[in-house]
């Protein structure tokens, strides 16, 4: 599953003549390339979403594994569209931020990490793994992002990984993170991106971004991340699926989800 529009577009790059679907009014693409059953979803951005999307499609459908992909903060001082597969995932407050978490560690299926580490992509630079940390809402200020690394340990931060994580494991389904870096450790972002999660928040974002126009190249370079962040992400799942319909004991069903 995807949050987001740009995130959606970058998997939907790597599956081979997908096709529209719409499983419980969700933006989807379903795909049968490499001898897979592919169902890409669009959630929405945060973690109720993404909880509420997994949970309609895991009441009247089965799957070998559940993909939480997209776009991940880094933590760990990794390049702009480095590749991270989480080993794990935590959910972490922002209400009583920086304390030792001590929410339940959710694990990924140890031999998915181990097919997602052996992929032959065609990207820049090696794949990462180690914990990814999610939070309710956005992290604007580098502060916090480092902050957050030294509680955490983790090496990537996002919003929905968690909650689905949480789901999928209800469920006894195997369940993998992969993430791309598009805003680094010591990047702030050039507008509260919170502002925008919520319908009244969009004026005072706008009015934010037209009053500040020092936050103009901010944008720019966010553009420019996100776009490399894409691409490898396109890049990985294009090999991700080829070595998955290699496997000897191939599965039939992926769910991606973010």
């Amino acid at each position: 599953m995807t949050a987001t529009s740009i995130e959606f577009h970058a998997v939907a790059r790597a599956l081979q003549f997908p096709y529209p679907v719409s499983p419980h009014g969700c933006r989807a693409l379903a795909s049968n390339g490499n001898g897979l059953n592919i169902l890409l979803i669009q959630s929405g951005i945060g973690p109720d979403k993404a909880r509420r999307g997994v949970q309609q499609l895991l009441a009247d459908a089965s799957w070998d594994v559940m993909i939480s992909a997209g776009f991940a903060g880094d933590l760990d001082a990794n390049p702009i569209g480095s590749v991270l597969i989480g080993h794990e995932v935590f959910w972490e407050s922002t209400t009583t931020p920086h304390s030792p978490s001590t929410s339940p560690r959710i694990l990924c299926h140890a031999d998915w990490v181990k097919t997602a580490m052996s992929v032959n992509w065609s990207g820049q630079g090696s794949l990462h793994t180690g914990s990814v940390v999610s939070v309710d809402r956005v992290l604007t200020h580098s502060v916090d992002k480092h902050k957050l690394k030294a509680s955490t340990g983790a090496i990537g931060v996002d919003m929905e990984s968690a909650a689905i994580g949480e789901v999928a494991q209800g469920h006894g389904l195997p369940f993998l993170i992969v993430r791309t870096i598009s805003d680094g450790v010591n990047e702030d972002l050039p507008v509260d991106f919170n502002l925008f999660l919520k319908p009244s928040g969009w004026l005072s974002g706008m009015m934010h971004i037209m009053l500040a126009p020092r936050s103009w190249k901010g944008f720019l370079d966010l553009y420019r991340h996100s776009k490399q962040a894409s691409l490898q992400l396109t890049r990985f799942f294009e090999g991700f699926f080829v070595a998955v319909s290699k496997m000897p004991t191939s599965p039939t069903y992926l769910s991606i989800k973010s």
